[in-house]
């Protein structure tokens, strides 16, 4: 009989977790690149004006790189303040990670939003052109995220110096409630 409710529950939970995941939806306030012009010619990053839920981001890179690694920061309000304070500080090397050997929740969430183009972010990293459309990071938010403002602070490395350096600010919603005062 236990095993029954505790089926159930986990049922129950799951369910609460779908119906959360489709009532939050977020949206970018900013989306700022800045790169290392000695590695990268040309670059653009962009938040898609239509719901302002997607980026897409294309980088001209001008010399190879053999191994670097990324920082991903998010950071999110504290109550009562208002400061914002870092949650999530990971640093992760992303030859490793793009052979499976080292994994991190959150840079799993942020390696599925880059879709088919994920699979760009490997070693050796030739130079040339990458571009990642709809990037669409809400998709994979886990559902117990609750509404807030955020920031992302995303750096690219090498063991040399910085390639890119990315900050982003949005907000995650209630689509069923007003948001003219988050805007």
């Amino acid at each position: 009989m236990a095993q029954f409710y505790g089926t159930l529950l986990v049922l129950l939970l799951a369910g609460h977790s779908q119906t959360a995941k489709l009532r939050l939806q977020l949206m970018w306030r900013s989306f700022n690149c800045a790169v290392n012009t000695d590695y990268i010619s040309q670059h653009k990053c962009l938040i898609l004006e239509a719901d302002r839920s997607l980026l897409t981001a294309e980088l001209h890179y001008i010399k190879d790189v053999a191994k670097y690694n990324a920082t991903f920061k998010l950071l999110m309000p504290q109550k009562p303040n208002t400061k914002f304070q870092k949650v999530i500080d990971v640093n992760v090397d992303i030859c490793q990670f793009a052979k499976g050997v080292h994994g991190h929740r959150f840079m799993t969430v942020v390696i599925k939003a880059f879709g088919k183009q994920g699979s760009q972010l490997k070693c050796p990293h030739p130079k040339g052109l990458y571009v990642y459309p709809n990037i669409n990071i809400a998709e994979n938010l886990p559902a117990f995220l609750p509404e807030t403002e955020f920031r992302i602070e995303m750096n690219f490395l090498t063991t040399e110096t910085h390639l890119l350096n990315t900050s982003l600010a949005g907000f995650l919603y209630n689509s069923q409630k007003k948001i003219g005062k988050l805007i």
